[in-house]
């Protein structure tokens, strides 16, 4: 598999680590809105995506990582003109894919501010 985004984090937001442990992730690189700094991990994107993220891509979150099995309409967008992504752990069957979401198998905790984030799968 083959790493096909690669971002450091820089910071995240106060309410971040309640949103991890209910099992929702929301990247953001910065330059970030205010509105949104409180909810998100913010992160420095090293370049754009060169590929679409696809079910059975792995996320990596520090030293977690996510296997993805669904992707929303709009989350390969946001993530190239914002770096904006929001990621759902082990949803519930029958919980709605939303437009910029993605939906993944495991579980992440908390890296603190240097940690890396990638995304990788098949060519």
């Amino acid at each position: 598999m083959s790493v096909y985004y690669e971002s450091t984090i820089l910071r995240t937001g106060e309410e971040v680590p309640d949103l991890v442990d209910g099992g929702v992730v929301i990247l953001y690189a910065d330059p970030i809105p205010d509105a949104l700094e409180s909810v998100s991990v913010v992160h420095g994107p090293a370049a754009e995506p060169s590929r679409d993220i696809r079910p059975g891509d792995v996320f990596r979150f520090g030293e977690a990582e996510v296997e993805v099995f669904a992707v929303g309409d709009l989350a390969n967008e946001n993530l190239r003109m914002l770096g904006h992504l929001v990621v759902y752990l082990n949803p519930e069957e029958g919980t709605a894919l939303l437009p910029g979401a993605v939906h993944g198998r495991g579980t992440v905790s908390l890296p603190a501010a240097g940690a890396r984030l990638s995304l990788r799968g098949g060519s």
